[in-house]
Order: structure tokens, then C-alpha cells, then sequence
């Protein structure tokens, strides 16, 4: 009797992204264990990441790493771009230290808080009083017109609501100024005032670790709690401080740091908690479960990096509205590489237990600062200076880097999970703009050990027979963005109850994965 051979197509392997947490279980091949320098494309196929290019020409002195990047945007509708490294502030992205802004401020530390508000740009760092710069000269330290100017916790400030509201150096106190005049803390000055949170935590004594404008409300952060503060008749440009309430209080989560806050469309946040990363607009839906997160799959992957971060406010993020991307970088820390997670917000979808997840892939591209203009522009700051991502651009700044894809462990469907596979033919369709040396792997029954074949695609080439003439090679389907047929004979060991795949290329521009294919002779029973 002829034993039984079965093609098993695996169409658009790993579209939901990462799931780090239950790495060594049988998963369907919608997951990924490893999906590192890729995203979802316009397709919702497994594809290598954009690249970026470096737009500063002159670079800084001793190459600093640049920390931050903003747009200052004036009331004429001008923009004009901010830069901060350690030692120094400029207003050009081409020649940042030939266009120093600083002044006589303390600049040592790049790493700012800045804000726009009232036609000027404030910025914040911890034991620090503001600082401040109108567009011309230079930044100056910001002086109190009345009452004493605070010094900020760690630069935490929002302006909202027409006043500067500024975290003191307690980690308790939050001083607001007087109703436009970012200069007067005197109480009652323009309806200048405090609040004093060791009154107001719910769940024990607590620590400001973020305050920011949502939906007609203030938040203020802690670590374990989220305050949603309003009032009850408004000003008119918004809330009235001396009517001000506690409208919704949130226990058990809260924010670890101000630079991971992002909007994303009007009405939700991103931020990085003490849970994960999370968003406003779920955790006010799902309040009674706190810890309930869009990145379960990779929670623990993701607080693995939490807990070994020795400075939170070194955390940098930004949300790429073009692509719908929300970018949560942790720095290098000791041992750890620096990483970014790309966490998709166009493809949600619900898991088992009926949460609603996001797609999360990993990026080794981890700069110091990511910045994104209202015109979709994002922006990464480094020791090169300033450079442009972009999604069709091959390397970093002339740096290659590697798209890795590794399934779950797979079954290979319910029919077949309970026998034996004898892995024949590997194949894949794949999508590329140029040659690219491609790695196939495969590793049974859950051994650590990879068989791999390795082929050299051209994406330009016509369809031609491999030196195998039993076996198709690469076939081409034409057009800028080459569809590849790649098939290949699997002749070592690739007998097993359960598969595990991986694909692993230096890519050059474009590159996708849009299925892969397993021959199999289908043995006995396991």
C-alpha cells in the first residue's frame, strides 16, 4: 500500500503577531514564537520592517546620542524643530550643534519633557525649573511672576486647559499656574493653585507618574492608580481647577513612565503600566480587571524588560498613524540589546478567552528618541543624529539587518496532529524586491536543534528548474514586487509528531512572507 503524501499550506503564517507566553505549547500557525524585525503589511502578511536613512549632515560633537525631538508649533501655523542631546539644544535636524538654542540653561541632560503652550515651547526635566524658548534667542529658565516657580519630578507636565500643570519635586504635588500665564504660581493668582495627592491615593501612598489631557479630563498617573480629575461646570477652556473632582478612580495599574504615553485616534491612550501596555480606553471599559492587557501574548516578555530597566524615563515611544503602528522602545540595559515592540493597532482581534489582542512583532531597531509630525514623518534619534523611517528603505543608515520568523510548535492541523510526519519538501511564496539569501528551518517533537537548506533568491530572475530536476526551484510571478515560488527538497531529518519553522534573511528592501508549504509522507500512528 502506498504511504499517503499531503501538502500542508500554512497561508499567511504568523498574521497575529507574537505569543512569547505559551512559547513551548502547540499553537495554530497564526501565531509566531519569534517575529523579529517584521510587521503586518497593507496585506496582513508577515514582512520585514522599513529602514531608515540619517538626515543630519554635520553630525554633534563626540556623536552624543540625541535624546529628543519635537515640533514646536507656532500660532502663524510656522513649525520649528527642536533637538536635544547631553550638552546641548538646537533648531535643525541637518546641523543640530551648529544651531544651538540652549543658552545659559542646563542642558547637560537631552533628555527633555517639552510641551507647546501660549505660542511658546516649555521644557521639563527632573530638579529642574522649566525652561522655555518663544523662537527667538535662545531657551531661557523660566521665572515665577508670582509664588515660586516649582521644580519638576522627574519633568512631569501636561498644559492643558489653559494652564501648565507641573509634577513638584516631591513625586505629591501638582502646582498649575494661573489661566494662561504659565509664570504665576501665587494660590488664587488667575486661579493659580496645588493639589496635594498623599490625601487623595486609594490603594496606600502612591508616586505621580504621569499627568495628561483626555477626553475633557486630567489623568493623573501613579504607579497602582489612575485618577480621572473634572469638574462640574467648566471654564471656558475647560476644567475649572477650583470646582475640580475626582470623577473615576482606577486601582491596581497605572503608568511607569510619561514617555510611553501616546494618542492613538481621539479617543484612547497607549501607555506602558506596571501590567504591560495598556489602553485607556479598554481598562475604563474592562475596569473591574486591571491587569487585562492588548499585549497579553508577550506580557511577561515584555515586564522581563520592565524589571531590569534602571531608568524608566530612558523609555522613549511614538504612534505612527500612517501605519498604525505603536513603537515602545527599551533602551540597551547591561546584557539586554535594545528593543522595540511594534504593537499594530489596525488588526485587533479576540483570543480564546474572548480578549481583544493586538498584533505585536519586535524590532532590533531601539534608538534613543522616536518623534512623529502631523505630516506621518517619524523620526529617530541616535549618535548619527537624526534619521528619517521609512518603510521601503533596505538598511539602518547603510546598517543591514535580519527578518527572523519562527512558528509555534505546530500539530499540522487536527487530522494529522495525532500521527507521524515525514517532512519531504519544504516550499514557500514569498514576496521581494531584491535578491535575498534566504534560511529555512525546521526542528520536530520539540528539540532545540534546526535543520536548515539555504537559497539564494533572486527577485528580478525568470522561473527556472534547480539543479534537482525532481523539484521546482523559485519561479517568478512578475512585477517590481517579485511573488517567489521557492521549493525545496527536505532530505535530513524531518520525521516528527510536531513541527516548528522559522525563515531567516538579511532582507533588502520589501520582503514578505505570504505562505509556506510541508510535503509530508503521513506514517503511523504516534
Amino acid at each position: 500500500m502506498t504511504t499517503q503524501l499531503k501538502a500542508i499550506d500554512l497561508v499567511t503564517p504568523g498574521f497575529r503577531g507574537l505569543n512569547t507566553t505559551k512559547s513551548g505549547s502547540i499553537l495554530p500557525p497564526t501565531y509566531c514564537t519569534v517575529a523579529s524585525n517584521a510587521v503586518i503589511d497593507h496585506t496582513g502578511r508577515l514582512a520585514a520592517r522599513g529602514g531608515h536613512t540619517t538626515l543630519t549632515t554635520t553630525p554633534i560633537t563626540s556623536t552624543p546620542d540625541v535624546k529628543t525631538i519635537f515640533d514646536y508649533l507656532k500660532k502663524d501655523g510656522t513649525i520649528e524643530q527642536i533637538v536635544a542631546w547631553d550638552g546641548g539644544i538646537g533648531n535643525d535636524l541637518l546641523d543640530p550643534e551648529g544651531n544651538d538654542i540652549s543658552g545659559s540653561v542646563t542642558d547637560t541632560n537631552g533628555r527633555w519633557w517639552f510641551l507647546n503652550f501660549v505660542d511658546n515651547v516649555y521644557g521639563f526635566q527632573d530638579g529642574l525649573a522649566p525652561i522655555v524658548y518663544n523662537g527667538t534667542g535662545t531657551f531661557e529658565t523660566l521665572t515665577a511672576t508670582s509664588g515660586t516657580m516649582p521644580t519638576s519630578h522627574r519633568g512631569i507636565a501636561a498644559a492643558a486647559f489653559g494652564r501648565l500643570w507641573i509634577a513638584g519635586a516631591d513625586g505629591q504635588s501638582i502646582f498649575y499656574s494661573g489661566l494662561l500665564s504659565p509664570t504665576k504660581y501665587e494660590t488664587d493668582d488667575l486661579g493659580a493653585g496645588s493639589l496635594d495627592m498623599t490625601s487623595i491615593w486609594t490603594n496606600g501612598m502612591d508616586e505621580i507618574t504621569a499627568i495628561y489631557p483626555y477626553n475633557g479630563q486630567l489623568i493623573v498617573f501613579g504607579k497602582r492608580h489612575i485618577m480621572f480629575w473634572t469638574d462640574g461646570s467648566g471654564s471656558e477652556l475647560g476644567i475649572d481647577p477650583s470646582t475640580m473632582m475626582i470623577n473615576d478612580v482606577i486601582e491596581g495599574t497605572g503608568c511607569l513612565t510619561q514617555f510611553s504615553i501616546q494618542h492613538v485616534g481621539e479617543a484612547d491612550l497607549l501607555y506602558l503600566s506596571p501590567n504591560s501596555v495598556q489602553s485607556m480606553s479598554r481598562v475604563l471599559t474592562g475596569a473591574t480587571n486591571p491587569i487585562s492587557t492588548i499585549t497579553k501574548n508577550v506580557r511577561h516578555h515584555i515586564l522581563a524588560r520592565v524589571e531590569v530597566e534602571t531608568d524608566m524615563d530612558s523609555i522613549s515611544s511614538t504612534y505612527d498613524p500612517f501605519n498604525g503602528y505603536y513603537l515602545l522602545t527599551f533602551p540597551t540595559e547591561g546584557n539586554n540589546p535594545g528593543i522595540t515592540y511594534c504593537i499594530d493597532q489596525r488588526y485587533p482581534y479576540q483570543d480564546e478567552d474572548g480578549q481583544s489582542l493586538n498584533v505585536v512583532t519586535t524590532w532590533t531597531l531601539a534608538p534613543d528618541c522616536w518623534f512623529t509630525r502631523e505630516d506621518y514623518t517619524v523620526y529617530v534619534g541616535s549618535s548619527l543624529g537624526i534619521g528619517k523611517h521609512l518603510f521601503n528603505t533596505a538598511d539602518d543608515a547603510g546598517v543591514t539587518f535580519r527578518f527572523t520568523y519562527e512558528s509555534p510548535w505546530l500539530d499540522l492541523g487536527e487530522d494529522l496532529a495525532n500521527r507521524i510526519k515525514i517532512l519531504k519538501r519544504f516550499g514557500s511564496i514569498m514576496s521581494m524586491v531584491a535578491e535575498t539569501s534566504i534560511v529555512f528551518k525546521w526542528a520536530v517533537d520539540f528539540s532545540s536543534e534546526y535543520q536548515t537548506l539555504t537559497r539564494t533568491v533572486s527577485a528580478q530572475s525568470p522561473s527556472e528548474w534547480g539543479a534537482d530536476s525532481a523539484q521546482w526551484n523559485v519561479s517568478e510571478w512578475g512585477g517590481g514586487l517579485s511573488l517567489r515560488i521557492i521549493k525545496l527538497p527536505a532530505r535530513r531529518n524531518g520525521r516528527g509528531q510536531y513541527f516548528k519553522l522559522a525563515v531567516d534573511a538579511v532582507v533588502s528592501g520589501q520582503f514578505s512572507i505570504q505562505q509556506l508549504e510541508l510535503l509530508t509522507k503521513i506514517g503511523r500512528l504516534a
